[in-house]
């Protein structure tokens, strides 16, 4: 059926091309009249006719198929005066029209085209000619006001939302749909996934200076790869265009939490291009060494005793207080090459970006629920590098008038890799009262703060590698074909095909120093090191002083709120650390080995795996009279993915042998699916476009969630499992899209948006295992309990929401406010998940025989889905005056669904994130010389997350709120005739325990995690020639 489809296109296709062997093709350039820059997504079309087309990136055009005949040409660009002329087209005669089109005028007068005006205009353009649903982001908007990195210029676009990490973006959010839904390309290559997880990928690692545009496709046209369900964000990269040009950036930053002023940024790239405009050649470098550091408050609960029916007031478990002191050095760059071939063009692009990332950590910790009242002091450092590389060639030909090949060879790698430190300190009886009660408000209330019953307890060390790459092929023929005059189009159809490979790495190496260490090694340390000579020979808890960093200083950390410290000196602790490592790593008894290589958890999750995947498409792209466009097609592909894992049985020294988690475990699985589209795009009046989209797509699962790893621990009687037989999700989209726009509106839209997703992927907790063999497990593990698992969901997910977008510009205002550009636009999403949740339930049966019998009892709990926030507001405006530019945005989103949990309580919310920043630019007298000034998060925005649930502690919690909840007449009545004897008796109601939960005011919810970054102020200068 399949084949049979695509040779009907064929047969189709080459019947129209033979008629129409007498068409010839009309050609040309669209400028601005008064800069002659090319002006990209310019509409070009036939009066009377449904041919038609939109400018290429060069401002170039061609409608194929044109019988012979005098016509009257049109051209038009929003902001710009539209032109029209009359043409003669004689067959075998190729025929090329230019346009000069002129800015909008007010009674004759010129108007000056500002940058962020023509910024704006390309946009909209780009965005109202798209065969698919797409946002734009301009070269113009990138270049003239950047914003920090890629991540944050995608967050202007409705329906986006991005995750951070010192306060700087780095994935994105797309409709509610978290990052690993969500696919990333450049230039239509996909960017290897960053994650030792999932599928998404670090956004932070594109420099913006480096491209030319950016899309964010919501839906998608058969063309392009249907593995993903939220969004595909492609960057544009940066292309030489004619002439000698060149940009140099140096930037100065300061960051607000730590004071910093020695941070740098430094960028530089040139491009020309030779032999009569053929040959072009672009380079860039990209150096950056940023502060990003943060101040971190983290908070667990335990709301034991718990029960599923009532209101589970939380207890405070853990408070962990830390400072993480973040350096990211970055080096990114860029080499473009293309040439001009007669009709065509080859071109090779290579992105290599790297980030280094040094992070020191110090962190008191505070475990509540031990009784012998401990706190810990935890110093450590941990160095993570990011590196991705992305190549794509292309091969771009016009074979005839009619037909337009393309042929592509990409490579894309990305390695990430952790390693990290921690060395532990513990002070016993560290506390005045029982701290059993009490909030993440009071703690430090309780603390006696003595050193001198604080030892040195163990360090932890932590290797993790993992690496990507991808090598892919694919082409694309596309043919002009016309029936009349008002039916034309295209059909155009392709293949890609991918093979991916993956690897992850961990190690685990530990040293303990108290009572399990070896006595004599214990005291050779002390002997070893001249800074541990004062602690005497055969001491079990070496005392904090020695240790200790004198220099480190808790100023300001959360805004005063807490004190931080003592800490280890690093110095110091490095060196015992390499000792151990190099001298006392091996012996033939477990117990004399002090440095120790954990030889199960080194092995056990380690894994590799390939993917292949084969895609294959065919579509028509066809123009019904001048007013609407149709877009159909279908995308078939295949998936065959190979992994490698091992399978473990936990032995009772699991650090010394890893006999039993060695045995390698391979897993085969295979996938096809059959995925239609349909566009359509109706434009009944110049200002109004309507579109409509139905497309399916679908998610893969996590890399770490399809291995076939399994590890038994006998004596808890328990399974860490991962499922080996999880299938993709599949989404059924629809897109609805109203446009209007016109020179003084702007650009106004309303979207809405649906989709229904079978078979996402959650855990459903603990399983009790019945049937091994369901699981591929051995036989012995019946009646044992599976941690954590995880299975495609059997209910549907429903999402929906809408978008408006407003963009306009003021030009026909006085000349004092000619210069103003306004951006809006507003997201709301709305989603429902039936989360999968399994109560194990033991059940004592005496008939017709004693019995005891463990059930899984499968039920379910409504959510919304993670990341989802429910509305995000985007504002700024922008004003241009001679050579002065400035903006101020907003960005406004709600709270975000952040963790899922079995408990209702224990589910976990962001708290409403407001950020403003400020960009402005002022040219100097010295030509292609701009001063800039950027600051990012002006009021110093906090990050909060709080869980549904409530500690009763908190001192400023009010009681009536757990009075009113707990109010029993919520969970049943009284029934007058009810009960055995009639007598009456109480009714339960079941009340709904998480809408309960809601009542409770947000800042009475129990804190879990508080993040602070600060503002950050970056200046430098810019010079273009």
């Amino acid at each position: 059926m399949k084949n049979q489809t695509i040779n009907r296109y064929l047969i189709f296709l080459i019947t129209s091309t033979i008629a129409f062997s007498q068409a010839v093709t009309v050609k040309g350039l669209v400028i601005d009249s008064s800069n002659k820059e090319p002006l990209v997504g310019a509409n070009v079309y036939i009066a009377g006719t449904s041919m038609g087309t939109s400018t290429s990136d060069e401002g170039r055009y061609d409608i194929a198929n044109v019988s012979p005949g005098t016509y009257t040409l049109k051209a038009s660009y929003i902001g710009y005066e539209s032109e029209e002329m009359e043409i003669t087209v004689i067959a075998g005669e190729e025929l090329e029209q230019d346009f000069e089109l002129k800015y909008v005028t007010i009674e004759g007068k010129t108007v000056e085209v500002t940058a962020q005006a023509r910024g704006q205009m390309d946009a909209i353009n780009k965005q109202l000619k798209a065969k698919s649903i797409k946002n734009i982001i301009s070269s113009d908007r990138i270049q003239e006001l950047p914003d920090a990195n890629a991540a944050e210029a995608v967050a202007r676009v409705p329906g986006v939302s991005i995750r951070r990490e010192g306060g700087e973006g780095n994935k994105v959010v797309i409709r509610g749909l978290s990052p690993k839904y969500n696919k990333i390309t450049v230039n239509g290559t996909n960017l290897a996934s960053t994650d030792a997880d999932d599928r998404s990928t670090d956004l932070s690692m594109i420099s913006q200076y480096m491209l030319e545009g950016i899309e964010v496709t919501k839906a998608g046209t058969p063309d392009q790869e249907a593995d993903v369900l939220g969004g595909t964000v492609n960057f544009k990269l940066k292309k030489a265009p004619s002439g000698l040009h060149g940009n140099l950036v140096t930037q100065g930053m300061y960051n607000s939490l730590k004071k910093t002023q020695d941070d740098y940024k430094l960028v530089f790239d040139i491009s020309n291009r030779f032999f009569n405009d053929k040959l072009g050649l672009l380079g860039q470098i990209d150096l950056e060494n940023r502060n990003r550091s943060s101040h971190n408050l983290l908070a667990n609960y335990v709301n034991t005793p718990a029960d599923l029916d009532t209101i589970n007031p939380l207890t405070l478990a853990t408070l962990t207080l830390k400072d993480v002191a973040r350096q990211n050095n970055r080096d990114n760059n860029l080499f473009v090459i293309d040439y001009n071939i007669p009709n065509g063009n080859i071109s090779y692009s290579g992105l290599h970006s790297t980030i280094n990332k040094d992070i020191t950590t110090y962190a008191n910790v505070y475990p509540l629920q031990t009784p012998d009242g401990q706190r810990n002091f935890d110093t450590g450092e941990l160095l993570n590098r990011i590196k991705v590389t992305s190549e794509t060639w292309k091969y771009e030909q016009q074979l005839t008038p009619d037909l337009k090949l393309d042929l592509f060879k990409s490579f894309s790698r990305s390695t990430n890799g952790d390693t990290s430190k921690v060395f532990l300190f513990r002070e016993s009886a560290a506390y005045t009262a029982d701290v059993s009660n009490k909030s993440v408000d009071n703690i430090q209330e309780f603390t006696i703060n003595d050193t001198n019953t604080t030892w040195f307890e163990r360090y932890d060390y932590n290797e993790f590698l993992t690496t990507e790459t991808e090598h892919a092929f694919g082409g694309n023929m596309e043919f002009d074909l016309k029936i009349n005059n008002q039916i034309s189009g295209k059909v155009k159809f392709g293949f890609k095909n991918r093979d991916k490979t993956r690897e992850h790495d961990r190690d685990y190496e530990y040293g303990a120093f108290t009572y399990v260490a070896h006595v004599g090694k214990r005291n050779e340390t002390y002997e070893m090191f001249d800074w541990l000579n004062s602690v005497p020979e055969n001491t079990i808890y070496a005392n904090y002083y020695p240790f200790m960093d004198r220099d480190y200083d808790d100023e300001g950390f959360l805004d005063g709120k807490y004190s931080l410290g003592p800490f280890a000196d690093l110095d110091k602790m490095n060196q015992l650390f390499s000792y151990f490592r190099a001298n006392w790593n091996w012996d033939p008894y477990h117990e004399n080995i002090m440095h120790h290589f954990h030889k199960t958890q080194s092995l056990i999750y380690d894994y590799s795996g390939t993917e292949e995947y084969n895609g294959r498409y065919v579509m028509t792209d066809l123009n019904i009279g001048r007013k609407l466009n149709v877009v159909t097609g279908v995308r078939l592909e295949d998936n065959i993915t190979r992994y490698t894992s091992y399978h473990g049985q936990q032995t009772t020294l699991p650090h010394y042998n890893s006999m039993g988690s060695d045995t390698v475990s391979n897993h085969t699985r295979k996938n096809s699916y059959t995925l239609p589209s349909l566009f359509l795009k109706y434009q009944p009046e110049d200002w109004l476009i309507l579109r409509y989209a139905s497309t399916k797509t679908l998610t893969r699962p996590n890399y770490s969630d399809i291995i076939p790893l399994y590890n038994i621990n006998g004596a808890a009687r328990a399974v860490e499992y991962r499922n080996p037989y999880l299938d993709p999700g599949v989404s059924e989209n629809n897109d609805y899209v109203v446009s209007f726009n016109n020179k003084h509106l702007g650009l106004l839209s309303f979207s809405y948006f649906s989709k229904k997703i079978e078979g996402l992927i959650f855990s459903s907790g603990q399983r009790y295992i019945t049937d091994p063999s369901l699981y591929g497990l051995p036989g012995f593990t019946e009646k044992y309990r599976i941690n954590d698992y995880k299975a495609n969901n059997p209910y549907v997910v429903n999402l929906d929401g809408f978008e408006i977008d407003y963009q306009t510009r003021f030009w026909y205002l006085p000349k004092l406010l000619r210069g103003l550009v306004f951006n809006a636009n507003y997201t709301r999403t709305n989603s429902e998940v039936k989360y999968p949740r399994t109560v194990i339930e033991t059940k004592v049966i005496f008939d017709p025989s004693f019995q005891v019998v463990t059930l899984n009892l499968d039920s379910l709990y409504i959510d919304r889905l993670l990341d989802q926030p429910r509305d995000i507001i985007n504002l700024s405006l922008g004003y241009d005056y001679k050579g002065f530019s400035g903006r101020l945005s907003m960005n406004y989103i709600s709270n975000v669904f952040s963790t899922t949990n079995f408990w209702p309580g224990l589910r976990e919310d962001t708290d409403a994130y407001r950020r403003y920043d400020l960009s402005m630019k002022q040219k100097l007298p010295i030509k292609g010389l701009e001063l800039y000034l950027n600051i990012s998060n002006l009021t110093e925005a906090v990050d909060i997350t709080r869980l549904r649930g409530f500690n009763p502690y908190d001192p400023d919690f009010d009681d009536s709120i757990y009075d009113e909840i707990l109010d029993p007449s919520l969970f049943s009545y009284f029934d007058p005739d009810g009960g055995d004897d009639g007598n009456g008796a109480r009714v339960g109601l079941n009340p709904d325990i998480a809408e309960l939960l809601g009542r409770v005011p947000r800042d009475q919810r129990a804190k879990s995690q508080e993040q602070h970054y600060g503002q950050t102020i970056d200046i430098g200068f810019r010079f273009a020639f």
